[in-house]
């Protein structure tokens, strides 16, 4: 059966600049086992994306397949033959309104583990043509099902990208198992670099490509699309010390300019890693290293730390914390993880964090024993059909979608600033209790796969769930604090082309007289993970007008403010029930409360009966 998955060609033709655009902050950081504490690689991955996005974790079995069949994943891109037999892998599926091809991670029954990186601004003459439109989500989607480690992995790629050529601007790819870790970063069309991670070496990159000097001739630790070397030298962008000699090809300087590697939004996160990872504060561009033997072991700790880092004028805006961010962990973060590799694949540990990294837990996981069902808003087969395809519902807030409670703790917190310390050591208690507890979990599952790998993996699919259940429930319990205040949105809907006016109410309570808090400071839309990277409070809708009434009849006066539907609306998906965040300040105290509400649109009849069937 051919796999499809329909969405309009418009969007294909806009998909690879958009999808660059809105992950212009992705970061990767790699440990090589000789200078990790584990003695094991870590690869650890910040993934940002702008907009609404929903981040779901699945397992895909194990599947074999009929002779003939192909599978299609964007519908311009090329039919690919499939084969025989597909591996199963854990997937963290990035769910875009407009699809996202260039965002999933995955780690596959054999322990590869897949994340990315966009690499964009190359030099348009290196550009090659496709064949029958090209692969790009097919890369990282077919690595995961069809590769045996790491490096069948990039053969798996190279044999792809030489056939049909990639479609996007330009990635690097990490690839990771218990024994290797390589890099595969390719510009448009089949010109690629393929390196393997030195086993005393930290990488870090961030959106550009980072590889420079590279040994060709080293043809077991690095692999060069062929005639690529070549282009460069006629094109004046490498000279090799010694003619016909290529071991000291510097990939990055061949096919992207330098003002790629200078924008502030790689420089800012590059000059931030590499003085977490080497002591030292680099500034030049041109001198970021591709990768270092630092002078102590990192641990996952290390790693989490600097997936953490933040921009030094992080929080100098009076409004969301993440304003401008330009540093490592930024308003775009949407999902963060560590992944320590095993020879027992089923042993491959991960840390995730559901939302921004500062503002939310690394939750313990074991990817191969497959996520919590909590963690997953649909079944594995229809999120591979929607892929594509963005049913606007789909992206409604659901109080009872767990995932929920890590991006609405994190956009509180990125609001109300002043509860941000006490958040991140209720956040840092958390993990501290979770990390006490895994060595045992481990000994135990060690100790049952000896008897009975399935029973093992059981065990260890009950403590996924656990402990994401921990963790759900204690990010729910602090957001109850840091959002004591009442309102309600009266209306079911609003409607995005309206100028009309929708009443929101905020509620007095013991703690707080609505009617005195500052209309001048009073802003009302989308939650701070929808906004994307440039978004500010300021842009959000005000007040048009104000009325003191009790609405509740509680006796206390409550304070309803009128808004323009159209301005509220700001950044939020037609036919989706939205979550609407009402930021203001009481006196010098912030205040944040939010209600959800239905956005009308061409999705709105189907929207609203999943509503009504909700409520029922």
């Amino acid at each position: 059966m051919t796999k499809t998955f329909q969405f309009s060609a418009l969007t294909l033709s806009l998909l690879a600049g958009l999808a660059a655009f809105n992950a212009n902050a992705c970061s990767t950081v790699i440990v090589g086992k000789d200078v990790s504490q584990t003695g094991t690689i870590i690869v650890g991955h910040n993934e940002d994306n702008g907009g609404r996005i929903l981040t779901a974790q699945y397992w895909v079995p194990a599947a074999d397949h009929k002779k003939g069949e192909t599978i299609k994943f964007e519908p311009a891109a090329a039919e690919i033959p499939q084969v025989e037999h597909t591996y199963a892998f854990y997937w963290s599926q990035t769910y875009d309104p407009a699809g996202a091809s260039f965002s999933d991670g995955f780690v596959n029954e054999n322990g590869v583990t897949i994340v990315s990186n966009a690499c964009t601004g190359i030099y348009e003459e290196n550009v090659q043509p496709v064949k029958d439109g090209g692969i790009g989500y097919g890369i990282r989607r077919l690595m995961a099902e069809r590769a045996a480690s790491a490096r069948n992995a990039v053969d798996i790629a190279i044999d792809l990208l030489g056939k049909y050529g990639y479609f996007s601007e330009g990635r690097t790819y990490t690839i990771a198992d218990a024994n290797e870790a390589w890099q595969l970063a390719i510009h448009q069309g089949n010109t690629w670099v393929a390196r393997r991670v030195k086993d005393n070496e930290v990488v870090y990159i961030p959106n550009n490509f980072m590889m420079d000097k590279v040994d060709a001739t080293d043809t077991e630790n690095v692999i060069v699309a062929p005639g690529m070397i070549e282009r460069a030298i006629e094109q004046g962008r490498y000279k090799p010390a010694k003619k016909g000699v290529y071991n000291d090809f510097n990939f990055r300087t061949a096919v992207a300019p330098a003002e790629r590697r200078s924008a502030d939004y790689n420089q800012s996160r590059n000059t931030l890693a590499w003085e977490k990872i080497l002591g030292v504060k680099i500034t030049d561009p041109e001198q970021f290293p591709y990768s270092a033997t630092p002078s102590k072991k990192f641990g996952v700790e290390d790693v989490k730390d600097l997936l953490r880092t933040h921009e030094s004028v992080i929080g100098d805006d009076p409004g969301w914390y993440h304003h401008r961010s330009l540093g490592i962990c930024r308003a775009t973060t949407h999902e963060s993880a560590v992944f320590v590799m095993n020879k027992n694949p089923l042993l491959t540990q991960a840390w995730r964090a559901h939302a921004r990294p500062c503002e939310t837990p690394y939750v313990p996981l074991y990817p191969l024993a497959g996520p919590a069902e909590g963690a997953a808003f649909l079944d594995w087969q229809n999120a591979t059909a929607e892929q594509f395809k963005g049913t606007p519902e789909h992206f409604s807030y659901d109080a009872d979608w767990p995932v929920w409670s890590f991006v609405t703790h994190a956009n509180a917190v990125d609001y109300l600033r002043d509860e941000f310390k006490d958040s991140q050591e209720a956040v840092r208690e958390l993990e501290a209790k979770q990390a006490a507890e895994r060595p045992a979990v481990e000994a135990r599952a060690a100790a049952l796969f000896a008897i009975s790998p399935e029973k093992a993996r059981a065990y260890l699919h009950d403590y996924n769930v656990a402990v994401f259940d921990e963790a759900r429930a204690a990010m729910a319990e602090e957001t109850a604090e840091l959002m004591p205040h009442k309102m309600n949105v009266l209306a079911d809907t609003i409607d995005p082309k309206s100028e009309k006016t929708v009443d929101i109410v905020l509620y007095s309570d013991k703690d707080l007289d609505a009617t005195k808090i500052d209309l001048k400071r009073t802003y009302a839309g989308v939650g701070r993970a929808s906004v994307g990277n440039t978004g500010v409070i300021s842009q959000l809708a005000q007040p048009v007008k104000h009325e003191a009434r009790d609405v509740d009849g509680d006796g206390k006066t409550d304070l309803v403010l009128s808004f323009k539907m159209k301005p509220l609306t700001l950044n939020m998906l037609a036919g989706a029930n939205y979550d609407l965040w009402l930021y203001t300040y009481s006196g010098d105290e912030r205040i944040a409360a939010m209600d959800d509400v239905l956005v009308r649109g061409e999705a709105y009849k189907g929207a609203q009966e999943r509503k009504e069937n909700a409520d029922v």
